[in-house]
């Protein structure tokens, strides 16, 4: 099925997660997406174990429906093949510090001048015209200096990071909506334009709440385990020693709530009869409730919230959510890498999106890199030249050397 993006081709420069996964997107919307990686393969591929084939699952993760040609930008020779690509896209994605997109002829000026109407997408972890600007960052590194840290947990406890890349894939997702976006107004105006993503404000996007209650009320923001904004809304423990997580939204569910607890003078207590005071006499409320479930089997609760209709699941390890029926159907597998579950892009449309197992799966280092050379107009000698100057590489060359990699 050709997706909505059909005829529109993207130059990949970027790499780790944030960049990848943007342009992972655009393949699954129909763009053709050309990997453009260091003759090592970009960082990505690397990071593991565990690995899948050649590369790591992080890679494979973010990385279908692309070609990769392996390409030595810094050469002359090199520069040439790069221009001559982006001469052909609409698209450029890369995730470049600016003194090395400057070094290089990256920046947007230089690179417009080989295509005016080119879309450019740069991700930046602090913004390209920040002090911060050559400060090197990666994920755990924005969440520790925007606050994200502070986040999570309960009051007292030690920092908590997030233990996800949440701000790489999130920012995948919204550079996807950029660039997007940038593509609609060139179609409509026959222009090119910069798009630009901070890591920072995307993690800035999750914490505007905490960032409105230090300006707000002039003080640290309530550490939970889960948001404060409601009461009850988190995790507790069942007398099995197993977890579920209850929230409450609304003053009719509070009803139900305290219901299923058996606690019906809660309905008037004044501790309790707003949300607003429960939040105020949370420990009080939570120490109650702690009291309260220990009583009973998770399970048991969980039904019981289940059928007031009151959000309530079991807390799951990977395992136990992958053996969920239900949840593991959301996953696919492509027919090229059997046993690797792959989860769709979140928004599916009707029609105009490439399923999964129509894509190409991750490629393989430098996999298309003879064909993509060819289809620029480089002959079969010229690539042949390029490959033993060391400008190039080719797929076989790649797997030679990544011979003995487990699987």
């Amino acid at each position: 099925m050709q997706g909505i993006l059909n005829g529109i081709t993207v130059i990949d420069l970027s790499r780790l997660i944030a960049g990848p996964y943007a342009a992972m997107v655009l393949a699954e919307l129909g763009a053709r997406v050309i990997k453009v990686e260091a003759l090592a393969g970009e960082e990505g591929r690397h990071f593991g174990p565990p690995f899948y084939g050649e590369s790591s699952v992080t890679f494979m993760a973010c990385n279908r429906g692309k070609e990769s040609i392996a390409l030595d930008i810094r050469t002359p020779a090199g520069r040439a093949v790069l221009e001559r690509l982006i001469s052909k896209a609409q698209v450029l994605v890369h995730n470049f510090r600016p003194d090395f997109a400057e070094a290089h002829a990256l920046t947007y000026d230089a690179v417009r001048r080989i295509n005016p109407t080119l879309v450019y997408y740069m991700v930046s972890a602090f913004g390209e015209r920040s002090d911060y600007r050559l400060r090197p960052s990666v994920d755990s590194v924005v969440q520790g200096m925007t606050g994200a840290f502070y986040a999570s947990g309960d009051e007292g406890d030690a920092p908590v990071r997030i233990g996800l890349p949440i701000i790489d894939v999130a920012s995948g997702m919204c550079g996807a909506l950029g660039v997007l976006a940038a593509v609609m107004h060139r179609q409509q105006t026959g222009q090119g334009q910069c798009v630009e993503l901070s890591l920072a404000d995307t993690m800035f996007n999750f914490l505007a709440g905490k960032v409105g209650e230090y300006a707000i009320e002039q003080r640290e923001p309530i550490r939970s385990v889960n948001l404060p904004i409601a009461v009850p809304s988190r995790h507790f423990q069942g007398s099995d020693g197993a977890w579920f997580s209850v929230s409450v939204v609304n003053e009719g569910a509070f009803k139900r709530f305290c219901a299923v607890v058996e606690r019906p003078e809660w309905l008037t207590d004044p501790r309790y009869q707003r949300n607003a005071v429960r939040i105020v006499n949370r420990p009080a409320l939570l120490a109650e409730l702690e009291a309260i479930f220990i009583t009973r089997a998770a399970a048991t609760w969980v039904a019981a919230f289940e059928a007031a209709d009151i959000p309530c699941g079991p807390v799951n390890t990977v395992s136990q959510a992958m053996a969920d029926p239900v949840l593991a159907a959301r996953f696919v597998e492509h027919p090229e890498m059997p046993g690797l579950p792959l989860i769709p892009f979140p928004a599916q449309l009707a029609a105009g999106m490439r399923k999964i197992g129509d894509m190409l799966a991750p490629p393989a280092l430098g996999q298309h890199t003879g064909p993509v050379l060819a289809g620029l107009g480089y002959g079969a000698q010229e690539i042949e030249q390029l490959a033993r100057a060391g400008v190039i590489r080719l797929h076989e060359t790649a797997i030679e050397s990544t011979a003995g990699t487990k699987k």
